[in-house]
């Protein structure tokens, strides 16, 4: 297992939501900027994470399917207002792509799998800062 990241800027309050078994739900808040993420995951049973980040923005939900999981996350961040933020989010599967969510612009970041799969993520939200496992 080996953990990467992070993109965005330093403030907000972190969380780490641990290694799953398997992500099978995302959710995105995302307008001019990414607001806020919810990831449902099995680990022990099934179970959501908290909403971390705002309330802003339109709602985006990604169904995986029973055999589909994440092979990459590619996003930006930029720095509005001297905060730097995460501008925008795409996320791959192996059936598919999801996005992008937010809008254009920025310095782009990609976090591709060659071989296994995304199985969780860690984050300060507030000012966003993504990562993956």
């Amino acid at each position: 297992m080996i953990k990467v990241g992070a993109w965005g800027g330093n403030g907000g309050s972190a969380w780490d939501m641990g290694a799953a078994y398997r992500i099978t739900n995302i959710k995105i808040r995302a307008g001019e900027v990414i607001d806020s993420i919810v990831i449902t995951f099995t680990r022990n049973g099934l179970r959501d994470t908290e909403s971390f980040g705002g309330t802003e923005g339109k709602l985006y939900e990604i169904p995986l399917q029973e055999d589909e999981y994440l092979v990459g996350v590619d996003g930006s961040v930029d720095t509005i207002l001297g905060i730097t933020l995460v501008r925008n989010l795409t996320m791959r599967t192996n059936k598919k792509s999801y996005g992008p969510f937010g809008t254009s612009g920025g310095k782009p970041f990609s976090v591709p799998v060659v071989s296994g799969k995304i199985i969780g993520f860690f984050e300060c939200a507030g000012t966003m800062r993504w990562s993956a496992w």
